[in-house]
Formats: C-alpha cells, structure tokens, sequence
C-alpha cells in the first residue's frame, strides 16, 4: 500500500506538468517511498487531458470547471489512498529524494502538516517555512538568500509552510473540512495551518525535504489577491496576536550609480529594473542623496545598489561581474552573503524587439547571440545574422529567424539572451554555465560546437518544432526573468545588507 499519495492541482502549463511527472516517476522507480500519484485538472484548455496518457501510472481527474487550488486539492485528498497526502504545485519537483524526510517528520504523532524547504531555479532559497513580520503581514523565511544558511538547513517548527509542497495527514485533512474554497489561489496555506494550531497540532519544517519550485506560474494566480487578504485578516487579526514575531529590515530609497558610458543592453537591463522597484514604492535616485530628502522616511532608511561597479557602498549591493562565470549579487553591510544575479526584461520590450521567429517553412536564417569573440568560426552552413543591441532594442526592420544560436551572454546583465526568450524564438545553445542558468534543458536544445549544423537543422526544418520550442521558451523566460522577480531578489537582499538575517522580534519592538 502506498504511504503517501501526492496530489497536483493543474490548470494548463503542460510542460511544467511533464517536467514535474518525469521527476516523480525517477523517484516512483528508485526512491524508497511507495506513493501514489493523483492529477487534478481544473478544466485545462492546452494538451493536459490528451497528454497525461504518457504517464500510465497517474491517476486524472478532471474538473469542466475551474475549482481553484483549494478545490481541486481536496477532490485529489478525497481520492487519496495513503495515510498521508502531499499537495505538490505542477511547477514544482522534488530535488532528489524529498519524499523519505517529509514522510519522516509524521513519526511524531502532533505534526498535521509538514513542508519542505523551496529554491528558486537557480538554487537560491525561496522559503524556508513562513515567518509573522511585525506589522502581521506573512513573510517567505530567507527568501532570495543562500541554501546554506543555518535557517535555510535546520528543521524546525513552524508557524506554517507553503502550500507548493505540503503533505498532511489525509484523515485529519478531511475531518477538518480540507482547504477553505472561498479563498482563491492565495491564502489557502496559512489559513489552513493556523486552524491546525487551533486544533492543537503541530506543523513541521522539514529542511532535507527539498523541492524546486517555479513559482506563480499559473495563469491568473495573483488575480484575487487583494480580497483573499481581506477573507484572510478579517477572520484571523484577532487570533494572530499572541503568535510569535519576526523581525527584518526595511529598505526606502535606493541609490543607484549610473555610468554615462555603459553598454545600451546594460542599461536596457537596469531601466526595467529600475522600473520595477519604482512599482513597489521604492524612490529610485541616480547618484548620491541630498539632506533635502530626508524629511521622507524612505530617505532614511536608503540602501545602494552599485550596478557592475567595482565601487563598494554600505549598506547595499553589488552587481558583481564574475570571470568565465554567471554575474551575482553581493550583500555588503550586515551580513555578506552572495547569490546569482537574475536577469530580467520588460514585457514591452517583446513589441519592440526586431528579431522574430519565423512561420515560414522555407525560411533558412539563423540568429547569432553572444560576444564577437564568441562568434568567430561558427560556420552553420545557413545564413546568419548577428544579432546586434539595435536589433533587440527596437531599431531596424524585422529580421525573421527559424532559431537563435546562444554562443554566450550577450551582455553582463544577460539581457539579450533573456529578452529573445521571452520573444519565442527557438533557442540553441553551448553548454556554457552561463546560458545553462538561463535556458533549462527542456525548453532549449543544448549542443557542442560540432554539433550545431545538427541542431539547427532541426528548426530550419521544421516550424512545428520551431513553434513548440519558442513556445517553451517564452513561457519559461517571461516567467522566471521578470522584472517583478529581480526586484523582488534585489530588495530581499538590500533588507539582509541593512539589518541583517531575521531574527525574533520582541515584543516592545
């Protein structure tokens, strides 16, 4: 009999479906947990119903209607077989055996709910469980800082755990009605692990429990935000106040250095993110503050970003070029920690952007992306075009291509390669480890140098092929390099760089 069934609440996105099956199945045949695996389908439009027959051993349900993450987890628990039910988000995966610890940690018989430890794909920590900040607002533990922080690798109780990999016990889950549905994909997760606190039980952090997790990447997740933060508050406020606090640093206005001669890319890269910063309230000033701004609290409580400089400011960030290696961002003031930088671009850079992929059968043209020096003697056997920052940046005719070959970074931010991801256009790359932290291995066709006539081939003939790669490419890149995403890293960091980890907060704070 199985000891836990894990659950997949879907709505489209196939491919990160796929991608998170062809994990479960390697572990399905060497890990040393027996489960079973359920998919619901909240009423999919793409391939989904059609294309879960390439995985016999899961068993689909299908909804005709959309029911939401809470709605489609409790049909897939009532299904459920195993004492133990692990509700699994299809953009994420377990990285390596994550099953044996989580099931582990229902050995003690007051844990409910348990829940792994989240990294983005790049190997940066996204929650480590959840943490109260002071002003009662839920807060990812360690978000956007290392894997090897001391409260990234301790299990430990927790207040509540992320719904994208949480297990439960089944009975006790059913008996206490399941996740609530008035929520809509928000929410569900910390409701449902404050009522296990109020029924008496305990929720476990499990940090050897370990998942990849894409994040969001269902259509319309964020669209109800705002009124499942009011069902949420309005029914909790009054309860959260003897919950324990954590306490971080706040970040106001951002000082950024801009050079007068740096590449046009570059500072393509830095006005969206500028921008994005901007959206959430952060005052954005180029060069150093005057006292005249310090009548606003946000002047106050300033950090530095130094945008590829090797100028150092304190409290504040580097954006740190790296030899034969991906750029990163470093942390100087509190604490000095570093993770990868990540990249990003606008939406409406796509509509400007002259490079395009191409329908046409009988188009033969490659795209080259990367450094000149990169680009000499690569002889395809196709015509090419060099791709150039005018091009991606909005000047020239359009120039249609049947694949972009990725030879290396097109500049130090990354902006061009990421930017013709997210225009769709069918990806070869060298496996260098700088393009391999932006193009996964199933959205891109990776090949040696002696093996791109090969590749390329490929596109130039086929436009189905061409058009299911772009496909793939698109919706990885626009999803991971957002603008929303990068800021939401850079801030995380200039918190740490100012005030350091989080720490308890007390109670006259």
């Amino acid at each position: 009999m199985a000891q836990l069934s894990i659950v997949i609440p879907v709505y489209d996105n196939w491919w990160l479906t796929a991608r998170c099956l062809s994990e479960l199945d390697q572990l399905r045949r060497s890990g040393s947990v027996l489960f079973e695996t359920i998919v619901v389908d909240n009423a999919s439009t793409d391939e989904t119903p059609e294309a879960i027959a390439a995985f016999p051993w899961v068993r689909y349900l299908r909804h005709e209607t959309n029911r939401n993450f809470a709605g489609a987890c409790n049909a897939g628990a009532r299904m459920a077989e195993a004492p133990l039910v692990l509700f699994l988000n299809n953009d994420a995966y377990p990285l390596g055996d994550a099953l044996t610890p989580l099931v582990a940690a229902f050995d003690r018989p007051e844990i409910a709910v348990a829940g792994g430890a989240l990294f983005f794909e790049d190997g940066v920590t996204q929650a480590a469980g959840f943490v109260l900040l002071r002003n009662a607002h839920w807060h990812y533990s360690c978000r956007n800082l290392p894997s090897s922080l001391d409260g990234v690798t301790t299990s430990r109780d927790a207040l509540g755990v992320s719904g994208a990999a949480m297990a439960v016990r089944t009975q006790w889950f059913l008996d206490g009605g399941g996740f609530d549905e008035s929520f809509v994909n928000g929410f569900e997760d910390v409701d449902l692990c404050l009522r296990a606190r109020e029924r008496g039980a305990a929720i476990a952090y499990v940090a050897e429990a370990r998942f990849a997790h894409y994040e969001g990447a269902s259509a319309g997740r964020f669209d109800r935000e705002r009124e499942n933060e009011e069902r949420f508050y309005q029914r909790w406020t009054s309860r959260m106040a003897s919950l324990p606090r954590a306490q971080r640093g706040e970040v106001g206005a951002i000082t950024m250095r801009e050079d007068a001669h740096e590449d046009r890319l570059i500072a393509a890269a830095r006005e969206d993110l500028v921008a994005a910063l901007r959206s959430f309230g952060h005052p954005v000033v180029r060069g150093p503050l005057h006292r005249r701004r310090w009548f606003d609290r946000r002047f106050r409580q300033a950090a530095s970003i130094e945008w590829f400089s090797r100028e150092v400011s304190q409290p504040g960030i580097t954006i740190e070029r790296r030899p034969d290696a991906f750029p990163s961002i470093r942390t100087h003031g509190a604490i000095d920690v570093e993770v990868p930088w990540l990249p990003c671009a606008a939406a409406e850079r796509i509509v400007l952007c002259a490079v395009a992929r191409s329908s046409d059968p009988t188009c033969i043209t490659v795209g080259l992306a990367g450094p000149p020096e990169d680009l000499r003697d690569v002889d395809l056997g196709y015509p090419v075009v060099r791709i150039t920052p005018q091009m991606l940046l909005g000047g020239g005719d359009r120039v249609p291509v049947a694949c972009v070959v990725h030879c290396g970074l097109t500049d130090d931010a990354a902006f061009g390669n990421v930017l013709l991801g997210q225009a769709g256009i069918p990806a070869v790359v060298l496996p260098h480890d700088g393009l391999r932290a932006i193009f996964a291995a199933d959205v891109a066709i990776f090949a040696q140098r002696s093996e791109l006539l090969n590749a390329t081939a490929r596109f130039v003939n086929s436009a189905v092929l061409r058009g299911w790669y772009g496909h793939l490419v698109a919706a990885d890149s626009r999803r991971r390099f957002s603008p929303r995403r990068s800021a939401i890293r850079v801030v995380d960091l200039l918190c740490a760089a100012r005030f350091g980890l989080e720490r308890p907060a007390s109670r006259t704070q």
